[in-house]
């Protein structure tokens, strides 16, 4: 699988765009970290300029990636200065940093930001102009991810939503399967059938409070006999749903016989459970 350098633009003393209450160091800091663990997830080895707000000389971040021997580079910023809108940088080469950026472009485009395109920029030299394209031996791209002092791009700005967008047009380019997060299983009771009632006797002192579980669909009937033994309560609704919960709570000592049950009658069915108080 391909290794993917990426670089979380600015950092430490090197804000970057500031507005609207956000700093760009901070959310490219966001945007990177997750997206590695979105490309880790996919397969590739990845390797970060920085995982943690310190900072990072601009002419380190390619040979970092050079002598980890990375095969793309993608490097993580916002916009500044009035526009609003997606665009990514790639080389005046073109070639696969053409193509890799031209991927990464289309799913930020997909998230609802103004496609600004993909861009290239020659330097005075006759090279790139941007260090971070220029410097690294392998294709390397700019993401530009929206305006950071743009209203409308802020509202849009979602760390994660970005993270797997650019994991997406990596995914693309190098022929990679995006692999989702797994999620939990989601279990579905079982439709509950008849009536089933644990029907042994229950023995209790008095004040002692018992719930008895009648798994059946619909609200039972329940008789008492014994009622100055037992008090039981209308059947309320088992929050697991597996039925209906019947309290049955044992009365103070007076007559002699101290024992009573009650009768459950659901889905065509009728069973006794017996209680004895003492």
């Amino acid at each position: 699988m391909p290794k993917i350098w990426i670089d979380a633009g600015h950092g430490g003393a090197q804000p970057g765009a500031v507005a609207l209450g956000h700093a760009e160091k901070d959310l490219t800091l966001q945007i990177a970290a997750l997206l590695g663990v979105k490309l880790t997830r996919c397969g590739f080895s990845v390797a970060q300029t920085r995982t943690t707000d310190i900072d990072v000389d601009l002419d380190t971040r390619g040979p970092k990636a050079n002598d980890w021997g990375a095969d793309y580079f993608v490097s993580v910023h916002l916009n500044a200065g009035g526009g609003h809108g997606a665009e990514t940088w790639c080389s005046i080469t073109g070639g696969k940093s053409k193509a890799l950026a031209q991927c990464i472009q289309a799913e930020l485009v997909g998230l609802g930001y103004v496609d600004r395109g993909v861009k290239t920029r020659k330097g005075d030299d006759g090279r790139d102009y941007l260090a971070v394209i220029r410097q690294t031996n392998m294709p390397a791209v700019l993401a530009e991810v929206g305006f950071i002092d743009s209203t409308e791009d802020m509202a849009r700005f979602d760390a994660a939503k970005a993270a797997q967008a650019i994991a997406r047009g990596i995914c693309k380019h190098t022929g990679t399967a995006y692999k989702q997060a797994a999620t939990a299983p989601t279990f579905t009771s079982p439709p509950i059938a008849g009536l089933t009632l644990d029907t042994s006797s229950k023995d209790m002192v008095a004040g002692e409070k018992y719930t008895v579980l009648a798994k059946c669909k619909d609200k039972p009937a329940v008789t008492t006999t014994g009622r100055d033994v037992i008090a039981v309560s209308e059947p309320r609704l088992d929050p697991k749903g597996r039925g209906w919960l019947i309290d049955v709570q044992g009365l103070p000592l007076e007559p002699v016989v101290r024992h009573g049950h009650i009768t459950v009658s659901a889905a065509g069915q009728t069973v006794q459970c017996n209680f004895n108080v003492t």
